[in-house]
């Protein structure tokens, strides 16, 4: 089979040289790092759910050397008193000092600043992981680093695999600098331009109507309404579609309170994820011609996870793949890295919408 892979992270594969995502237990954990030929450790793929508790920097605190792990949904990490110290965290809404966890933009910058630079090698290693995998074509979301390095790659011959430049935000238009340079020609092209609305249900930030189950809070609005039909009307002036990440029922509100605000032109605008989404507001996405990324993998990874922060009624309705098909949503596949294998999600989705409905959203409506 020959999949496309609309929502991936390909720089994961930089931060996968401690396999974190293999522990079970905070030893397993603690014992990688302690073994970690490179120093200093940022990794990515932390799950309590698999280790059985939280991790705290408490629990590596022991380390003289910088330790940054990522939890699995890269929407919260921890950090030990080293990255404290070296970048001067101070309390705010994105660092609980206490547990030494970084939520975010913050996250994102450490990570930014910790991880390898050169990550030529990470990117052929997941290219010829998704090749073996029968995907052809990633849509990866991509800073102006991993952009470019993309272009080399190509240039030396060397890239076998459709690639879907899926830019932030803040490096789009250095990246569109990028193609002017280098061309768009396959097997690269420019892609969706994407804003983060909320966070992630995991990391209890996604945005919500009501508060978790477990906490009195509903996460966080990470950009307001009047500042996303900005950067709509921005985007659609320079012809670019927009990739709105809004996972919380209140963050896909906003995003489609901004879409429809802005009064958008150009059909196939994206929201990632929306797993949350109820009737009415796909029936308001339908009428605009947005297209929803949807990870049906994430039901079959994190449903113990939903039921803790949401409470079984609304977990029940977590990502609904039959809801959306029979409402003719225009629904796409992606796997958000969790795992990087489309038979994961495809085999849950054709259990829901059969076997041919199921590849023609993991790749069938490319054809």
């Amino acid at each position: 089979m020959k999949f496309v892979d609309s929502h991936t992270h390909l720089e994961l594969f930089a931060l996968k040289t401690v396999p974190i995502e293999k522990a079970t237990s905070k030893a397993d954990l603690i014992g990688m790092i302690q073994c970690a030929a490179d120093k200093p450790v940022i990794a990515w793929g932390w799950n309590e759910e698999s280790l059985g508790e939280n991790i705290t920097k408490s629990d590596i605190n022991e380390f003289p050397f910088p330790v940054l792990l990522i939890r699995i949904d890269g929407h919260v990490g921890v950090v030990n008193d080293r990255v404290i110290e070296d970048f001067n965290l101070k309390p705010s809404q994105n660092f609980d000092v206490e547990n030494g966890h970084v939520f975010e933009e913050l996250l994102r910058y450490l990570a930014s600043s910790l991880k390898p630079k050169d990550i030529t090698k990470p990117l052929l290693q997941a290219q010829k992981e998704a090749i073996s995998r029968g995907i052809l074509e990633v849509h990866d979301f991509v800073d102006y680093n991993i952009a470019r390095t993309y272009f080399t790659i190509r240039e030396k011959g060397d890239l076998h695999l459709n690639v879907v430049l899926m830019p932030y935000y803040e490096d789009y238009e250095r990246i569109l600098e990028l193609f002017d340079f280098y061309g768009g020609d396959k097997p690269i092209q420019m892609g969706w331009v994407k804003v983060f609305v909320d966070g992630s249900i995991g990391a209890r930030t996604a945005y919500l109507k009501q508060n978790y189950c477990d906490r009195a809070s509903r996460g966080n609005l990470l950009v307001s309404e009047e500042r996303l039909i900005s950067v709509v009307s921005e985007l659609e002036r320079k012809g670019l579609r927009i990739s709105l990440h809004a996972i919380g029922d209140g963050a896909i509100e906003a995003a489609i309170n901004s879409l429809e605000k802005a009064n958008v032109n150009l059909n196939g605008h994206r929201i990632e994820h929306a797993e949350m989404i109820n009737a009415d507001q796909v029936k308001r996405l339908n009428e605009i011609g947005v297209t929803l990324c949807v990870q049906p993998n994430f039901n079959v990874v994190f449903m113990e996870t939903y039921r803790k922060a949401l409470g079984v009624e609304r977990a029940r309705g977590i990502n609904p793949l039959k809801m959306l098909d029979e409402m003719n949503a225009r629904m796409i596949f992606g796997s958000d890295m969790m795992p990087f294998d489309p038979e994961v999600g495809l085999d849950y989705a054709s259990g829901i919408l059969g076997n041919e409905k199921a590849l023609f959203c993991y790749g069938g409506w490319k054809n």
